[in-house]
């Protein structure tokens, strides 16, 4: 079978479980086994994110961000603050041992974006994030159901 005929899920699987073991090879110094990203996420939007706007960014449902959420609060890394201008709304902030972290993130997934474009002109790399966009778009279309991937389970 052609590779252009097989379900894109497998291709997206592989490079997924690759990605992330490669990740996970970067960050093993990092006392944080998952969850990185969100980090990067909370810093790039100047702690001013919401659980429910964090769950809307990263099309998770609110029960997963609770368990996101918690983890990383047990672990250190975030904690929950009453929103001032909504009591209802927890935002959520950065501990001072996340904030070291930051700049060690975002250098691992530039290094490591670095190596998994390697050899690929800026034009190829362009197309690919254009694709991707394109993808979501096209699936968005078809069906809103959510599916939450078990990301530890993909590390085996």
């Amino acid at each position: 079978m052609s590779k252009y005929n097989e379900s894109l899920v497998h291709q997206l699987i592989q490079v997924t479980k690759k990605y992330l073991s490669a990740f996970s090879e970067f960050t093993q110094d990092i006392p944080l086994e998952r969850y990185h990203y969100v980090l990067i996420l909370v810093e790039q939007n100047q702690e001013k994110l919401t659980q429910k706007a964090l769950a809307e960014m990263l099309q998770v449902d609110k029960s997963f961000m609770v368990n996101m959420i918690n983890y990383l609060t047990e672990n250190g890394f975030v904690y929950r603050k009453i929103n001032t201008e909504d009591r209802r709304e927890h935002l959520i902030k950065l501990t001072d041992k996340a904030k070291k972290m930051i700049p060690s993130i975002n250098q691992f997934i530039k290094e490591l974006n670095s190596k998994a474009f390697y050899s690929l002109p800026d034009e190829k790399i362009k197309t690919f994030f254009d694709i991707i966009e394109i993808l979501q778009n096209n699936l968005n279309l078809i069906n809103n159901h959510e599916i939450i991937l078990d990301y530890q389970r993909l590390k085996s």
